[in-house]
């Protein structure tokens, strides 16, 4: 099978040959690796699917640490981005103006993916454009305040954000990906950040146009949420989410999530970042990533991932553990499988 057959098969809820995985290594985590195995070192490794967005975090404007996207947010970089200045000081949209997502320099990396990985299972499209816009835009405490203090505004803004989506979500069909690709961070380390009756009143409803859209276009629906999505996995799968990713172990009971939910979406991620990989040894990541291909992997509906790149911190005993579970997982899937 090609990997994208295998992608579709796990999301048609079929086992394959091979469970599907991607595999994102840093640069510093690759050069660790070839310095221990050698040059060729990296190519057992066939990731399976692209992820490509447009680029809403463009620099539009640089100065010193500090960059301005095109809606006028200015961060900080470091290794995550930092808000620093949110353009909409008040709660009102008067005088504000939203930005084109469609200028063609947002685009570039979302060409470049349809053109070069016709092989993989492409999922193409936006993220930091809804929710973690919506908080970009006045800074989170403010708009968690908002959610309470001034829900007609936040109906306003996220009405507007929602429409934005519409004609990215156009361009990602007519390029011939095969999902529609939606970024947002709703979770934290433990539940979600606005908690399930605001994500009830004030996101989900949005999401689902959004969502029902994309399906009407052809594509799948792929999100990435980071945190403890656990309390909103059954309105996902009720919104039309198709995959759901990073699927955190060290924020939610990922086996269980699979024997509740398992049948009815694939489960992207998996594999630990925050404690496995960088403190664990190389006998407990052959381990956990065994677990992940035999009971993740049953019946379907799940692709293998580490929830984050790996990282600077892991080690390359580790790192090469990692590889040779995910790429030779076609010997563990002959071994029984066993409960957590």
């Amino acid at each position: 099978m090609t990997p994208k057959e295998r992608v579709f098969a796990a999301l048609n809820h079929q086992e394959t040959d091979l469970v599907p995985y991607n595999l994102s290594l840093s640069e510093v985590a690759q050069d660790r690796l070839r310095a221990l195995r050698g040059e060729h070192a990296l190519d057992t490794i066939v990731n399976h699917f692209a992820v490509a967005a447009v680029d809403v975090m463009h620099k539009d404007r640089v100065e010193g640490e500090t960059f301005e996207d095109p809606f006028g947010s200015v961060w900080r970089q470091g290794n995550i981005f930092h808000l620093v200045g949110a353009p909409l000081s008040q709660p009102a949209l008067a005088g504000y103006e939203f930005p084109d997502l469609m200028r063609p320099d947002l685009w570039e990396g979302v060409r470049s993916a349809c053109e070069q990985h016709r092989d993989r299972f492409l999922a193409c499209g936006i993220g930091l454009a809804f929710f973690e816009r919506a908080w970009g835009l006045r800074g989170m405490e403010a708009l968690l305040i908002d959610f309470v203090a001034h829900p007609r505004f936040v109906d306003d803004l996220l009405d507007r954000l929602m429409a934005l989506h519409f004609p990215v979500i156009d361009r990602v069909a007519e390029l011939g990906a095969d999902a529609m690709y939606f970024g947002d961070d709703f979770g934290q380390q433990r539940g979600l950040i606005m908690g399930p009756r605001h994500f009830r009143r004030y996101l989900k409803p949005r999401l689902e146009q959004m969502y029902a859209y994309a399906k009407g276009k052809g594509l799948r629906v792929a999100i990435h949420s980071c945190g403890d999505v656990s309390e909103i996995v059954g309105d996902l799968i009720e919104m039309g989410v198709d995959i759901i990713n990073p699927f955190q172990p060290e924020a939610m009971d990922v086996f269980a999530l699979k024997r509740e939910y398992g049948k009815h979406v694939t489960f992207n991620g998996g594999i630990g970042t925050q404690h496995l990989l960088p403190q664990g040894t190389p006998e407990e990541i052959r381990a956990a990533v065994r677990d992940c291909i035999t009971l993740l992997g049953a019946g379907g509906g799940y692709i293998m991932e580490t929830a984050k790149p790996v990282m600077e911190d892991v080690p390359a005993e580790n790192v090469a553990a990692l590889l040779d579970a995910m790429t030779l997982n076609r010997e563990v899937l002959r071994m029984p499988r066993t409960q957590p």
